[in-house]
């Protein structure tokens, strides 16, 4: 190989090299330029469908309509009831009895229309993880799929992302005439990410989705809290 005939291969593989480095900083220049939608974590619950066979909770015995924190502490052990302060959906504190609070699988906690004598239960709040069972087979960690079949029906279900998001209208079957006298009231979030990214902005907000919609699908909602309500 001559001399010329070098240098020129030289320059070739050079200005090959640097048309590379060129179009890889282009394509990088481009990519940074877009802006990236924050990667969704997955917050499903799925690891409650491994849990020992849930405990039944209703509106009877220890928590019926005339339940108190001393009933509480007969049925459970006064060491496992405690009183004291709990955050709401308002991120207000208020007073409350809390069962079992050092074993999160197990917790509930009941609110109290008198506090001073710790009487007359307003609600019975069972979030997730605790793995307690309640009317209709409502448990937390249920799809949105297994929430419609345990209903009999479509329902709707308020957008998420601000107070009282997630919570379900329109139950029916074994979810509704309650014996004890009480309701049930039923929450999801999503199992993508909690926030949901932007593109799910149609499920989000002071709205009612139908349980049938395929936004709400797709974000995978399941059941992170239910309450008996008196």
């Amino acid at each position: 190989m001559t001399r010329s005939r070098f240098i020129s291969g030289a320059f070739c593989l050079v200005a090959l090299t640097l048309t590379v480095s060129a179009a890889d900083a282009a394509k990088k220049s481009e990519k940074a330029a877009k802006p990236q939608e924050p990667v969704a974590t997955d917050t499903s619950l799925d690891n409650l469908k491994d849990a020992p066979p849930p405990p039944t909770l209703a509106c009877e015995g220890p928590f019926a309509k005339d339940a108190t924190h001393a009933k509480l502490e007969a049925s459970f052990g006064a060491k496992q009831v405690t009183y004291k302060d709990v955050p709401t959906t308002n991120d207000a504190i208020t007073k409350a009895s809390v069962v079992f609070d050092d074993d999160p699988r197990r917790r509930i906690v009941v609110y109290w229309k008198d506090n001073k004598a710790r009487a007359k239960p307003a609600a019975v709040a069972v979030d997730a993880p605790s793995t307690w069972k309640g009317p209709g087979g409502v448990r937390n960690g249920l799809s949105l799929k297994e929430v419609a079949q345990l209903n009999g029906d479509d329902f709707k279900v308020t957008g998420f992302g601000g107070v009282g998001g997630g919570e379900i209208s329109g139950l029916k079957g074994a979810f509704i005439n309650l014996p004890g006298d009480c309701s049930l009231m039923i929450r999801l979030e999503p199992g993508i990410a909690n926030p949901l990214p932007p593109r799910f902005a149609s499920v989000t907000g002071d709205v009612l989705i139908a349980s049938s919609n395929l936004i709400l699908r797709r974000v995978r909602p399941q059941v992170v809290e239910w309450r008996l309500k008196y």
